[in-house]
């Protein structure tokens, strides 16, 4: 006797990251009252969300260019958004190189980008940091950059702090449930140079960069507000969070002490 065997259709649309017009991960989430509710054994329903992105940085659009960038981890990722996010690390950036029109250019030739490693330290310096995104036209404005540095002490445990470094906290905004309108501060680039306060040279540490837009409606609430009220299914009514805040992150930059 041959088992019985069930299967889902999975719908292969890679870079589905809009909010608005996720369908879903299987073909059984076609509509949103199927989208909100949950199946037992797959990760859909309230606890799914649209998938997200990843980004190389190359000096040209060719497979060995790509692929030279992904050796050498010059990588980002976003939850979604086309956020264009750019991290270097050196000992010794200006506090005004966010007014140079060549700041790419200094952040290569005086230190180096994402995913490498710090240069040798010459000087009693701290490490310092030119932290720099541009918003996707397409989503929400950006409200913050984060430098998050990690670290693992004499005891192995892990160990974690972020840094707010332009931008906005978002306390000075609320965001419309009904209209998904923001009405805080939003930027379309920010830029910040930062040197790490708490540097500790014997320990080995790395650092990334977060850039994070304003609140948005995230799908189940958005997807739901969109309809009339009289029209929306009863699994609208649900404890999902109803708002979200998009991001990009960039690969780390590791520090090293010399003896090691």
């Amino acid at each position: 006797m041959i088992p019985e065997r069930r299967c889902q259709l999975y719908i292969s649309t890679a870079g589905a990251v809009d909010e608005g017009r996720w369908q879903g991960h299987i073909v059984a989430e076609m509509d949103i009252s199927d989208r909100l509710t949950p199946l037992k054994g797959l990760p859909i329903g309230l606890v799914a969300n649209p998938g997200g992105l990843a980004g190389i940085w190359a000096v040209e659009n060719s497979r060995d260019a790509l692929f030279e960038s992904l050796k050498r981890r010059e990588v980002f990722g976003t939850t979604g958004p086309r956020i264009l996010p750019r991290f270097f690390g050196g000992w010794a950036y200006a506090e005004d190189v966010c007014q140079s029109p060549e700041i790419i250019e200094t952040g290569y030739a005086d230190g180096v980008p994402m995913g490498a490693d710090f240069p040798a330290r010459s000087s009693n310096n701290s490490p310092r940091f030119i932290a720099l995104a541009t918003r996707d036209p397409e989503s929400s404005p950006l409200q913050r950059l984060q430098i998050i540095k990690g670290w693992i002490d004499a005891a192995d445990k892990t160990h974690y702090k972020v840094f707010d470094v332009a931008g906005d906290d978002g306390s000075g905004g609320t965001i419309n449930l009904e209209t998904g309108v923001w009405s805080g501060r939003g930027r379309s680039s920010l830029c910040s140079v930062f040197e790490d306060p708490e540097f500790d040279a014997n320990q080995p540490s790395y650092y990334y960069m977060r850039a994070v837009e304003v609140p948005s409606l995230r799908w189940s609430w958005r997807q739901c507000v969109e309809l009339p009220p009289s029209d929306r299914p009863p699994e609208c009514e649900n404890d999902a969070p109803k708002v979200t805040q998009e991001l990009a992150w960039t690969s780390p930059v590791w520090y090293l002490p010399k003896e090691l």
